[in-house]
């Protein structure tokens, strides 16, 4: 917020005041028409009484008007008629006196002259009342303005005096005004002038709050100013607090030096008289913040409890103190700008442990976080586990209410929190407390005007405070696009690079917030991916620094994948990952999304362990800094990366992990994805019919929300691969067409081969819909991406269609090409599934060698990759059993009975039988109701006997006999 530094001038400050202004010319052109009278001016401290009164006086001069004047001081209010003596002395002149009367020339020598001098008795109030009052009549030939200020500190001699005065009507053309403090007057005297008020006797001037025009006039800003009404509203429209804040650092930690000894210097004076005891408790009010109890203040000034309530009495009579409303213990000071000159001149030393002993008093009070928070940051720079969580929740308080002082918590919150001994979960509730940061940093306009702020955000990082904007931006739009409000996250970026360009910012800088943008694009969707990744990359060439052009490069082979332009896209990728490889971790810190953006590109072009490693960089990266928003993303990426080569395990920690850290940062759809990982994970390396994957597979479901962008589509699509797996083939085609009807138009060009697939695969398993017309969508869609897995996918559909008509010659040959095609591109899953396919297209068409090969091999693999799913599948489960029909489609068709084998038992046979088709040793035992044991040195045996040396050679060998069997 800036604000404009108001110069001193008291004709602004009276000039707001046009209606008081007036109303005392009105009585001064009474007065020069011979009526005088008794004006009462009144007002809080600061609400400019005293400058109304110095324009009056110089009006008056200038017309001629005999103009005397006196203020009244708190120090002098055991010096009687002080003010008075000084108010009359140029009238008390020899020639003036001589024509008064004996008595009253008398009474005016003893009580007014002699008291120059400090000497003599005080007379009687009614007496000298009366000889004053002569006397300014006898003065008055051409008019007499008697100016009195700030009669709240009026000695009590002073007191009776004018209180005798305003009983008086003035014959004569004297105007007598008083200006005084309603809360601080003497009683007898507000009794007077009320009751003259209703006589008619006396004027009542009472100086109201200014409005938002009288505000926007004295600071001379127009009255639309955005910052305007919370400034006037924080003033109480105070003119003196109000100027105070025009002038004051923006929401600096204190008030200037120059303010203390110039605009607030009347109150300095004012406490400065304060005494010791006096002057401690006013402190410790100041210490414990804007509201405080007698016993509080007892507890932080350590005095007794009686004398810090003698004290507080004594306070509020001087108005330093008030009662709030609505409240019979808790007390206030008459404005915050009064606390904060108290705050600022106390000792430095004894102010610290007084805030520690605040906090403890405000701990038993259930104080707020945010009220605690002040008095942990001005109490200590060493924070304990305690104060951190407070100023953490502190900032989550405040984060709209007070922006600039939530950012300085939360940063200082996960800025400490980690070094301290953190309990499980803690980094997720560091997390947690993103969001609210990048709300705060927003509201505090990304720290435009705050460079302590700046220089904290960017602490540990490998930035300089002048990037600290950008900083700040790029954690909005990650946090926008946490929270799946891709549209807003594109404005921001927008708006923020048409400023930069008006500003003439440099290329790099311009470059950065491209990227952002292009990363915005890819997440939600749409053509305009392609355009901002060229112009970013041509801004990083231009001028970019070596991280800047790596990110360009990575969304540059991003964009040009989009737009079908494969051999563009390779190019950039092989050039983007060439020069993240020269660029060391620590200069990567503070820009691990563009190891995300090339993980992701890995993924589309179906190089899932260069994806990994990416990730794996990404995620060693800012492990150290647990509160980095992005390691969830990172963390997803890896776990897709991890699944797709069959490393099931790692691939449910890895979504595991992200799935609990994006609940704290509110990221739902990322949270949906990661579950939705964890589940097909889960299925696959369960055996059939697990109900746990069941479990996780239907709380991904429920955990969707309508929505759309890129995880979005990917969380849709990998659940309807774990419901196909588990025997819900309708269902994953229902969910798979909410991703834009069949042509899946919501759904990421690079996904659509697979999501084709599946829905192929789904019709042959019995869904609703047609095997030929997902095929051919299938290898539409790969056309346009053209890669080898997205090929494998098209064969993988073409051979699903050629089973359904069952040339199942045709289907194996595509099944293989399709597994070598997955092979190439480090698809592992993709591999295995294509491999049991071709074993079942085999086994259909007398080609009983081969599928008895294909499925030994296939069951191996399953073992080694633990994909349990697959490798306890057998030829003999019916399709109703518990594995569902999605898996069913898998099995190679069921081998007949071994014949041949003279040579073993017949139990011997029993088991080579099951062997053979990929049974577990643990399974054949169950199956003959034989000990593991037992089954080993069966094989033994058998193996012994037909002198082979695996069980893929007796799946070989009992392929043979079945076929040699079917000619005869």
């Amino acid at each position: 917020m800036n604000k404009p530094l108001v110069a001193e001038s008291s004709s602004r400050t009276s000039s707001v005041r046009c209606k008081e202004s007036l109303l005392l010319l009105r009585a001064l052109q009474d007065l020069q028409n011979g009526r005088g009278g008794i004006v009462e001016l009144l007002g809080e401290p600061g609400s400019g009484k005293s400058r109304l009164l110095t324009q009056l006086t110089s009006t008056a001069r200038d017309r001629g008007v005999t103009t005397l004047d006196g203020r009244c001081y708190p120090s002098e209010q055991h010096d009687p008629l002080h003010v008075f003596t000084r108010a009359l002395n140029g009238l008390m002149t020899a020639e003036r006196l001589t024509a008064l009367s004996p008595d009253h020339a008398a009474l005016l020598r003893s009580a007014l002259c002699a008291r120059l001098g400090g000497r003599g008795d005080g007379p009687a109030p009614l007496q000298l009342s009366q000889a004053v009052h002569a006397l300014l009549s006898q003065a008055a030939d051409h008019g007499l303005l008697l100016v009195l200020d700030d009669f709240h500190w009026a000695d009590p001699q002073s007191l009776e005096l004018a209180d005798h005065l305003a009983r008086w009507t003035f014959r004569a053309p004297v105007l007598l005004v008083l200006a005084h403090r309603s809360r601080q007057a003497a009683p007898s005297l507000l009794s007077t002038l009320a009751q003259g008020a209703e006589q008619g006797r006396v004027c009542r001037l009472e100086l109201q709050p200014l409005t938002l025009g009288q505000a926007a006039r004295l600071l001379g800003v127009r009255p639309d100013t955005p910052w305007l009404p919370s400034v006037l509203q924080e003033s109480r429209g105070n003119p003196l607090y109000l100027l105070a804040q025009g002038d004051a650092t923006p929401l600096g930690p204190g008030l200037r030096t120059d303010l203390l000894t110039g605009r607030l210097a009347p109150l300095a004076a004012e406490l400065a008289v304060l005494d010791p005891a006096e002057r401690l408790v006013a402190e410790s009010a100041a210490v414990l913040g804007d509201r405080f109890s007698r016993d509080e203040l007892s507890a932080v000034s350590e005095l007794p409890v009686d004398e810090t309530c003698t004290v507080v009495n004594t306070l509020i009579q001087l108005d330093i103190m008030r009662p709030l409303r609505c409240s019979a213990t808790q007390l206030g000071f008459r404005h915050p700008v009064l606390r904060r000159v108290l705050h600022d001149q106390t000792n430095r030393c004894w102010r610290s442990q007084a805030h520690r002993r605040a906090l403890t008093v405000l701990n038993r009070r259930a104080a707020s976080a945010s009220e605690r928070a002040v008095h942990i940051e001005l109490s200590t720079s060493s924070y304990t586990p305690g104060d951190l969580e407070t100023l953490a929740r502190a900032g989550q308080e405040t984060e709209q209410s007070s922006p600039y002082d939530a950012v300085r918590w939360l940063l200082t919150a996960l800025h400490g929190l980690p070094a301290s001994e953190q309990p499980e979960g803690a980094a997720g509730r560091l997390l947690g407390l993103i969001p609210p940061l990048a709300r705060a940093l927003r509201a505090a306009n990304y720290l435009a005007d705050d460079a302590s702020l700046r220089m904290q955000l960017t602490q540990g990082s490998a930035l300089d405070p002048g990037e600290a904007h950008r900083a700040a931006v790029r954690l909005c739009v990650i946090v926008e696009c946490l929270h799946g409000r891709f549209n807003e996250a594109a404005e921001l970026v927008t708006a923020e690079l048409g400023t930069l360009r008006k500003i003439g910012a440099d290329n790099d800088l311009l470059a950065q917030l491209t990227i952002y943008h292009g990363i915005v694009c890819s997440l939600r969707g749409g053509d305009s991916l392609p355009e901002v990744a060229a112009q970013a990359l041509v801004l990083a060439r231009v001028g970019g620094r070596r991280t800047t052009l790596a990110g360009a490069m990575a969304l540059h082979a991003l964009g040009e994948l989009s737009a079908g332009r494969t051999a563009q896209s390779l190019a950039s990728y092989d050039a983007a990952v060439r020069q993240m490889d020269e660029l060391s971790n620590t200069e990567m810190h503070y820009y691990s999304e563009y190891l995300a953006l090339l993980g992701w590109c890995a993924m589309a072009l179906g190089r899932p362990r260069e994806a990994e490693s990416f990730y794996e960089r990404g995620t060693g990266v800012v492990r150290d800094c647990s509160h980095n928003a992005l390691l969830p993303v990172l963390l997803s990426g890896l776990a897709e990366a991890q699944l797709r080569q069959g490393r099931l395990e790692s691939a449910r920690r890895s979504a595991v992990e992200a799935a609990d850290l994006s609940g704290y940062l509110g990221a739902q759809q990322l949270r949906a994805l990661a579950l939705a990982q964890e589940a097909l994970c889960v299925t696959y390396a369960d055996p059939p019919g697990s109900s746990r994957a069941s479990a996780l597979t239907e709380q991904g479901v429920h955990t969707l929300r309508r929505s759309f962008g890129h995880w979005h589509g990917a969380a849709v699509l990998t659940l309807g691969e774990a419901l196909l797996m588990q025997g819900n083939p309708d269902r994953c085609v229902s969910l798979l067409l909410e991703l834009g009807g069949a042509e899946l138009r919501d759904l990421d060009p690079a996904q659509r081969p697979r999501a084709f697939e599946l829905l192929t695969l789904a019709s042959l398993s019995g869904a609703t819909g047609s095997t030929s017309m997902w095929a051919d969508r299938t290898a539409g869609a790969a056309q346009v991406l053209r890669l080898p897995h997205n090929r494998a996918y098209a064969l993988l559909s073409r051979g699903h269609v050629l089973t359904e008509q069952g040339d199942w010659d045709a289907a194996v040959t595509l099944y293989q090409e399709a597994e070598r095609a997955f092979d190439g591109a480090q698809l592992r899953l993709q591999r295995l599934t294509a491999r049991i396919r071709a074993a079942r297209a085999a086994s259909n068409c007398s080609r009983p060698e081969l599928a008895a090969e294909l499925w030994a091999s296939a069951q191996e693999l399953a073992e080694q990759w633990d994909v349990l799913l697959l490798a306890r599948l057998s030829p003999d489960t019916p399709l109703e059993n518990s594995l569902g029909r999605g898996c069913h489609a898998l099995l190679p068709a069921p081998i007949p009975a071994v014949t041949g084998l003279e040579v073993l038992t017949d139990r011997e046979r029993e088991v080579a039988r099951f062997a053979g088709t990929g049974r577990r040793t643990r399974e054949i035992a169950e199956a003959l109701r034989l000990s593991p044991r037992t089954v080993e040195v069966h094989l033994s045996r058998i193996y012994r006997k037909l002198e082979i040396g695996s069980r893929a050679e007796l799946a070989r060998l009992m392929a043979v006999r079945i076929s040699t069997d079917a000619r005869t």
